[in-house]
């Protein structure tokens, strides 16, 4: 997983949710040397996430949205895993305030498996069917990371954006942000408030996807990684504001461009994505 792609997760988790904190999504996918394993999905939200959706629970009878921690919405998300993947067990979390699952799936085969954080973040807008709509919209153009996994070999694809891609989306935003005959407005003051202000309400967002090579890993050409665990992505907002100089580089910042961003995030403590196309371990 990307660094764009990591970010674009998380805005379609804010869109999702109509909310703008909160958020925690970890994503670990455990290889056997079988080829064999599970997928553990944790989705956790913040309190006043939570006392939010347990309000709009109460008072939406029929017309309350379905449970998005339960056994249904997990055999859901089990279908955006691939094809062979199954629900092994749905545990709730409820813990100071805070709420939701830690989902455990299995897979016979992983090179049928994929993995896509927009999919999770986007599995959060049952609740909101405009909400849907427009988390599609924001990581509908990226593309699932998929294994090979032959004789102890295990090949990560991590698809990265094309330019004519990246191009084309930059065009559609700024026609979408900017209608014809108007001009684009001047970053100002109260521009630079709304902006801090919906930084600090994301300081607590977490989201991470990791493979766990259970035998261990005898080599691996992956950027970051120990003896058992690769690192696809991870992000920790909380670790990010703490640098002072976050706010400024994350002025303007553009999630379509991967190089700009990549330029832009070099060096802060709090985020990691592997850039490369292509990742080998070789299994002990």
């Amino acid at each position: 997983m990307n660094k764009t792609s990591s970010i674009r997760g998380i805005s379609a988790a804010v869109v999702a949710l109509g909310l703008s904190s909160c958020l925690e999504i970890n994503e670990t996918v455990n290889l056997k040397k079988d080829g064999s394993g599970t997928i553990v999905e944790e989705t956790i939200l913040g309190a006043q996430a939570s006392a939010m959706i347990q309000m709009a629970a109460l008072q939406g009878g029929e017309n309350a949205a379905p449970d998005m921690f339960g056994e249904d919405a997990a055999k859901k998300r089990a279908e955006k895993f691939g094809k062979g993947v199954t629900v092994a067990k749905v545990e709730k979390i409820n813990q100071d305030g805070r709420t939701g699952s830690r989902v455990t799936f299995t897979f016979t085969d992983i090179n049928t498996v994929t993995l896509d954080m927009g999919d999770g973040a986007s599995s959060l807008s049952a609740m909101s069917p405009e909400a849907a709509n427009a988390a599609e919209e924001k990581v509908g153009d990226t593309k699932p990371i998929t294994f090979e996994y032959k004789d102890g070999q295990l090949t990560i694809l991590n698809p990265q954006p094309k330019k004519e891609d990246i191009a084309a989306a930059k065009d559609a935003a700024a026609k979408a942000d900017t209608p014809a005959g108007e001009a684009v407005p001047e970053a100002g003051a109260e521009a630079a408030q709304m902006q801090a202000m919906a930084m600090q309400m994301m300081k607590d967002m977490k989201m991470s996807a990791k493979i766990v090579i259970e035998p261990g890993i005898a080599k691996t050409d992956a950027t970051y990684h120990d003896d058992k665990t690769i690192t696809l992505m991870e992000m920790d907002m909380g670790k990010l504001m703490a640098n002072p100089e976050m706010m400024k580089q994350m002025q303007n910042l553009n999630l379509q461009d991967p190089a700009a961003l990549e330029e832009k995030l070099k060096g802060l403590e709090g985020i990691k994505g592997e850039r490369k196309e292509k990742v080998t371990a070789t299994v002990k």
